[in-house]
Parts: C-alpha cells; structure tokens; sequence
C-alpha cells in the first residue's frame, strides 16, 4: 500500500488514526513576487514543489510525514512596485502558522 504524504489527500476520516506524537506536518512556504522579466512570479512555489519531491523520493516509508498546501503568499512588500506581487505582513504570517 503506497503512503499518502500530502494532506490535502486523506480523508476527514483518515485524520482521527493520525498519530499526533508519530506524524510531522509540513508547512512549504513560498512568496509570490517577481524574478525579473524572464521569470513568472510562481517561481519560488516551483523551487518549493521540486524540493519536496526530492524529499518525497528518500523518506523511508515508515516515516510519517504530510506535506500541507503551500502556502504561496510570504512576505514580499519590497516587490510590491512589481506587477503579480502579493504579500502579507510578518505579523499575520507567523500569526497565521500558529493559531
């Protein structure tokens, strides 16, 4: 049976047989902001995809990790005079990943 190791694949049911001491939960995050004009503004939430699947390819199968959505909004507000940036404040950043 193949492990699920995203989140947003379980099944309300599935998450009641976590483990909560045995199952680490991983928030990717990535901003939205621009590369210069030869790049979209995606390209930091496809560094973060890549590097979960090379993460993906050497967990041991007894390791019980989920990777959550990623989060594609970061702080950006220095590239806020760009076009396609979009951010949130520090504060409502760290605020969000811990309530």
């Amino acid at each position: 049976m193949m492990t699920k190791r995203f989140w947003a694949e379980l099944k309300s049911s599935e998450f009641a047989r976590l483990d909560p001491n045995a199952t680490v939960a991983v928030l990717p995050v990535a901003s939205t902001e621009q590369h210069g004009p030869h790049l979209p503004v995606m390209t930091d939430t496809a560094i973060a995809e890549g590097l979960i699947k090379t993460v993906l390819a050497r967990l041991p199968d007894d390791l019980r990790v989920l990777f959550l959505p990623t989060q594609t909004i970061g702080k950006s507000d220095e590239h806020l005079r760009s076009g396609g940036t979009i951010t949130h404040s520090a504060d409502n950043l760290v605020r969000s990943w811990f309530e």
